[in-house]
């Protein structure tokens, strides 16, 4: 058997084992390899140097959320005022 058709066999393997465990187990493994898979991009975005491009959008992407958040506030706002008028208009 080629090398390659074993890891595939395999891998096929190991993605049926993990659905047929318990619901329960298989959020704890999920749970985590996410938190294994977030301390190894930490790891690896304090390695870059400082004008990197993914330590550059990291650094923007809170400010983002921010800017959005104040923008769907105000939408919001303006939707409600847009509704009372329309009421008072009928």
């Amino acid at each position: 058997m080629k090398p390659l058709n074993a890891l595939a066999l395999a891998t096929v393997g190991g993605v049926i084992v993990f659905w047929c465990l318990p619901a329960e187990l298989r959020a704890r493994l999920t749970a985590r390899v996410r938190h294994r898979m977030a301390e190894g991009m930490e790891h690896m975005i304090a390695g870059l140097p400082e004008g990197a491009p993914p330590k550059l959008i990291i650094s923007v992407l809170p400010k983002l959320q921010a800017q959005n958040d104040q923008i769907i506030a105000m939408l919001r706002e303006q939707n409600e005022l847009l509704r009372t008028q329309q009421r008072h208009v009928r």
